[in-house]
């Protein structure tokens, strides 16, 4: 990167809809949902009627996937690129005299696979939240006797592929406790687990720890790596079993470098995106980020989604 341009980190979340009972008994189907059809009728909407509680909804259809926007403040920093004979918005950007100011904060962008019914988010900004996604989802597209809710891709690498397909490890970050458990498989086992129970024992009291363990830069990593994976998988095996944090990493046998999370997580992807300093942020430019990030991830969501 050179100094005519700048990164800008972004987060990309997935999730699945789900239609809930009112009641709480039972689930809705989904698969029957064509989204593009419902997000392009959505854009001919007047644009009066795409406005929800202060939150500004469009569509954008012309991509991999139907995408919906949300735009939780209308600032009058934007410069607004406007579609006057159909009412649309169709881009923002910050103008020159905010362009430092993250004006585009508040904007937030869904994704819609066409399987599964899972969905991507992107937004100007680190926040989380997916409730503007469920309000339209309820307003517009409300189905009978059921609710829309919105919930994380769930998913952990499993103890297999750490058994079978590590050649070693190089660095291992865990969380667990030493608090005794009526079912002994989630006590802290392995020489590195005797060691905390020790300290615990000569304390008087129950400890939380958390640990992060690495080989130094200089180490011979070829057998140190194998031999810190021997020492460390029972320890490994009984600390996910706690279901708090396991996160490893090391060579797989074609010595390609592995990270595998072992404990339930959500799936959140981690990107960059690079822009020029001479050209303005394009809401745009998000959603294309979104896109090509959510392309790059499908054949691994539909997988997880298979067995869900």
């Amino acid at each position: 990167m050179n100094d005519l341009t700048s990164v800008i980190q972004r987060t990309v979340q997935f999730y699945w809809l789900r239609l809930r009972s009112r009641d709480g008994i039972s689930n809705g189907t989904t698969g029957h949902i064509n989204w593009m059809k419902r997000l392009s009728e959505f854009r001919e909407f007047p644009w009066e009627n795409k406005i929800l509680d202060n939150i500004i909804f469009d569509s954008v259809t012309d991509k991999h996937y139907p995408v919906l926007t949300v735009f939780e403040q209308f600032q009058p920093n934007f410069m607004q690129l406007i579609d006057q004979e159909h009412k649309r918005v169709t881009d923002f950007m910050d103008s020159e005299a905010y362009s430092n100011t993250n004006n585009l904060a508040k904007s937030s962008a869904f994704a819609f696979f066409l399987k599964y019914s899972l969905v991507s988010r992107v937004s100007g900004n680190a926040g989380k939240s997916v409730d503007p996604l469920k309000k339209a989802l309820n307003y517009y597209w409300p189905e009978e006797d059921y609710e829309w809710d919105v919930i994380p891709v769930i998913t952990a690498d499993s103890i297999e592929r750490f058994k079978k397909e590590l050649r070693g490890i190089d660095s291992l970050t865990a969380s667990f406790t030493t608090k005794n458990f009526i079912d002994k498989a989630y006590e802290i086992k392995g020489n590195a687990g005797e060691f905390y129970q020790e300290i615990a024992q000569k304390v008087g009291a129950d400890l939380d720890i958390d640990i992060r363990i690495s080989l130094t830069d200089d180490t011979a990593y070829g057998k140190a790596r194998r031999v810190f994976k021997d020492i460390m998988q029972d320890f490994i095996i009984s600390a996910v079993n706690q279901n708090k944090k396991v996160q490893v990493s090391g060579p797989d046998f074609a010595d390609k470098l592995l990270e595998l999370n072992l404990v339930s997580h959500p799936v959140v992807e981690q990107s960059e995106i690079t822009i020029s300093n001479d050209e303005p942020r394009l809401f745009t430019g998000l959603i294309n980020h979104l896109i090509a990030v959510s392309v790059d991830k499908e054949t691994y969501l539909y997988d997880i989604s298979k067995s869900n």
